[in-house]
């Protein structure tokens, strides 16, 4: 897996997940400094799904 993030991607990714995850938010989704994956794994927390169902449904979008 990559460790760095592509902030303009994930823009676009953040959008898409706040549209089907309404109970995430700005500030959740919001990239602050650490790992990519320590990143993933937070969000992936707060859906209540493993790092790697996350990622994986990331890839999808």
């Amino acid at each position: 897996m990559n460790t760095e993030i592509d902030l303009h991607k994930w823009g676009e990714i953040s959008l898409k997940l706040r549209q089907v995850y309404p109970q995430l938010t700005t500030a959740d989704l919001a990239w602050r400094h650490g790992t990519k994956i320590e990143f993933y794994r937070m969000i992936a927390g707060e859906l209540g799904m493993s790092r790697r169902e996350f990622e994986s449904m990331i890839e999808q979008l």
